[in-house]
Order: structure tokens, then C-alpha cells, then sequence
């Protein structure tokens, strides 16, 4: 981990309230979702203290970790960039933060949330 390319230390430490969009020139295109997120869903999956309640960290990155390659829905505690309920691919989970890629104007955007930025998560996979 420490000697990966775009590895900062300290960065996972730090609270950003927008996402971090990442970039790698490598290329992470065999990574992320080959199509947009699923347009209809029933409202009954959805467990209803969604919008409500609020999980801890162990407890999200343990229920993000369980739908990495799958399409879920995010909900942020305050609200971002893309609204505050949100489709969200994960792709990676670190200590502090989850990388992955939303779905915006018919494309897919890689970017990172904190752990503290985070209210739920629901994984649709």
C-alpha cells in the first residue's frame, strides 16, 4: 500500500466534505461499471430507517465491502455535489475512505468519500 503510485500519506486521514475525484493515467477502466445504475427499483428494498438513520464506520465499510463490483444507493449526511442519496459502484475501501464511480450526464466518474462524509448504504447487487 505504501508504495503504490498514488499512495499520500496521511491522506486518509484527512475529512473532505466534496468528493475526491481521482485520476490514474494507468487506467482502471476493466474496474468500474460497464453501464449506468439500475433506473427502477422497488421502494420495499429500500429498508425504510434509510433516509434516517446513520451507521459507524466498521459497520459501513463492512456493508460497502459486501457489494464491491455491484451498483448501491448512498446516502451522505450532508448534502454534496450529486445530491444527497446517491447511486454509488465501489470499487475500493480503504482504512478511512471508499473509492468508486457514480453515473453523471450518461458516464461514469470515479471519486472518493470519507467514512464521515457517510450516513448509509444500501448495496443493490
Amino acid at each position: 500500500m505504501y508504495n503504490h503510485p498514488f499512495y499520500h500519506q496521511n491522506h486518509d486521514s484527512h475529512s473532505h466534505e466534496e468528493p475526491m475525484y481521482v485520476d490514474r493515467p494507468n487506467g482502471d477502466e476493466d474496474e468500474g461499471p460497464f453501464g449506468p445504475p439500475p433506473q427502477y427499483f422497488q421502494q420495499s428494498q429500500i429498508p425504510q430507517p434509510f433516509f434516517t438513520s446513520s451507521y459507524q464506520p466498521p459497520q459501513l465499510r463492512a456493508r460497502i465491502c459486501a457489494c464491491l463490483g455491484n451498483w448501491g444507493l448512498m446516502g451522505l449526511r450532508r448534502q454534496g455535489q450529486f445530491g444527497r442519496d446517491f447511486w454509488f459502484f465501489p470499487t475500493e475501501i480503504r482504512r478511512n475512505s471508499v473509492t468508486g464511480y457514480i453515473w453523471v450526464g450518461g458516464r461514469r466518474q470515479r471519486v472518493r468519500y470519507g467514512y464521515s462524509q457517510i450516513r448509509n448504504f444500501v448495496c443493490f447487487g
